[in-house]
């Protein structure tokens, strides 16, 4: 495992932790520990999934990654993080042939029981849908047992769902399927190489779909969105603890998903009647404690007001720049993030030189209060939210905008 890799775990877990309200991981206890595993994985939103995955499931992940970006001075980092480079057809005959040595990397790796993670749609696409798996997983679990004969490779599913993935804390909703041995297939594999790897692509593909909220017809993907928005504020989701293993938004809406794919649900007025058939709780239960609320959120203001000034210069240069410099939406996030990760530290930085100037080294304990300021500002303007949307089931307004 790299250094590099090490080193990041924590600061992009720790990243992500800020940047997400809630965190749901569900299955994590379906992964084996003993056992070579691909794991095929849809990809809306550019390196987010696979750093993600990285920081927050145990056993450490191995990428395959587009070889174009290997041909960088930056080569020795991506080495470092565990990645492999693939290259494409749109990359040159000449570059294809060094293929055969990425993969007798990967299947070496396979061979030693680690883990190597492939986004198996073949692109990014921030939507709400699965697309169509393609061939190149079944290829490589193959591959695996024809080089080196790995008979105990697992493909492990996964599914990726952002609430909404250009949005400063949402959630995300990873869902881990059951583990499928590739065993099974090596007979067919042995009397049909096509038939083989079309079977056991076909497969992934039903297995994946239970784990990501799906679409049929992107077009409606407004009205979807609106319906998961209502259902999220009714459900009065916590922030606390951002990790959990809790599928209860999951399951809400991929049923309203579901529900849109067979027709049920296939206009406002249908979504409006399904939002108010659901048993909401009543205003009234929830008064005392919403004033409650409020009164403590008045009391703690001007420490929400400290954490939003010591932290708003980094947070809006970041974004400023990622929206600036990215076009493409599906990497507009990462980049945010990753710009992040490199200039907060360095604002960090020069408020401590700025503090040891004033105040000596009462400065080292101070320069703990921007993060810990900026979390809780945060934390106070989404409960200062939850205390004031809260309407009767009646009153619920759907918000549909083309996306």
């Amino acid at each position: 495992m790299g250094v590099l890799y090490t080193v990041l775990r924590p600061i992009v877990a720790t990243t992500y932790k800020y940047y997400f309200r809630k965190i749901h991981i569900v299955g994590r206890d379906k992964i084996p520990t003993d056992k070579p595993l691909l794991i095929s994985c849809n990809h809306p939103m550019a390196f987010t999934e696979a750093t993600m995955m990285a920081v927050y499931l145990k056993r450490p992940l191995y990428f395959l990654a587009r070889g174009d970006v290997f041909d960088t001075k930056f080569r020795w980092a991506l080495e470092e993080t565990n990645q492999l480079p693939i290259y494409r057809f749109r990359d040159g005959f000449s570059n294809m042939r060094r293929n055969s040595e990425s993969f007798e990397r990967v299947y070496q790796a396979l061979v030693d029981k680690k883990v190597i993670m492939i986004f198996s749609e073949g692109k990014t696409d921030i939507r709400k849908r699965l697309l169509n798996i393609q061939k190149g997983t079944a290829r490589l679990a193959f591959g695996a047992w024809e080089e080196k004969g790995v008979e105990d490779l697992e493909v492990l599913p996964i599914g990726v769902n952002y609430a909404d993935g250009t949005r400063f804390r949402s959630d995300v909703m990873v869902q881990i399927g059951d583990p499928i041995p590739v065993k099974p297939y090596l007979a067919q594999y042995e009397d049909n190489k096509v038939d083989a790897i079309k079977t056991l692509t076909q497969d992934i593909q039903e297995a994946m779909m239970p784990l990501v909220i799906h679409l049929d017809n992107i077009e409606m993907e407004p009205l979807a969105n609106a319906g998961f928005e209502v259902l999220d504020e009714r459900s009065q989701i916590t922030s606390w603890p951002i990790l959990d293993e809790d599928d209860s938004r999951f399951r809400r809406e991929k049923r309203l998903a579901d529900l849109i794919n067979q027709g049920v649900i296939a206009n406002e007025s249908d979504l409006k009647r399904y939002l108010e058939s659901i048993e909401f709780p009543d205003e009234k239960v929830f008064m005392i404690e919403r004033l409650l609320k409020l009164l403590l959120l008045t009391l703690t203001s001007p420490l929400a007001l400290m954490g939003w000034l010591l932290n708003v210069i980094p947070f809006h240069l970041t974004k400023y720049i990622a929206n600036k410099k990215v076009t493409q939406i599906e990497f507009l996030i990462p980049v945010w993030l990753g710009l992040i990760i490199i200039i907060y530290p360095l604002y960090l930085l020069l408020l401590l030189i700025l503090g040891f100037m004033t105040v000596g080294w009462l400065s080292m304990a101070l320069i703990f209060l921007p993060p810990l300021l900026g979390y809780f500002c945060i934390i106070w303007k989404e409960d200062l939210e939850k205390a004031l949307i809260w309407k009767k089931a009646s009153d619920i307004q759907l918000n549909i905008s083309e996306s």
